[in-house]
């Protein structure tokens, strides 16, 4: 049991580093699509991307979530 909580741990620590991440590569797009005058179709490809990586990240926090609430309950 302990070793379940350590790399639920983990993984929730790497969640958090990849949403961090992910908001940075958001901004630093947004800074250089502005300063390279990218497209509005790239921008938004890229944009796209990044939202799949947050959506992502939902995914995993509730399948965390749903195997702690499994582990209280029995």
């Amino acid at each position: 049991m302990h070793e379940r909580d350590d790399k639920l741990s983990r993984d929730g620590r790497r969640l958090a580093l990849v949403s961090i991440a992910a908001a940075f590569a958001f901004m630093g797009i947004q800074f250089a699509g502005v300063s390279f005058g990218w497209s509005n179709q790239i921008m938004g490809l890229l944009e796209l991307g990044i939202a799949a990586v947050f959506l992502w990240v939902i995914i995993q926090a509730v399948r965390m979530w749903r195997a702690r609430q499994s582990e209280k309950d029995g």
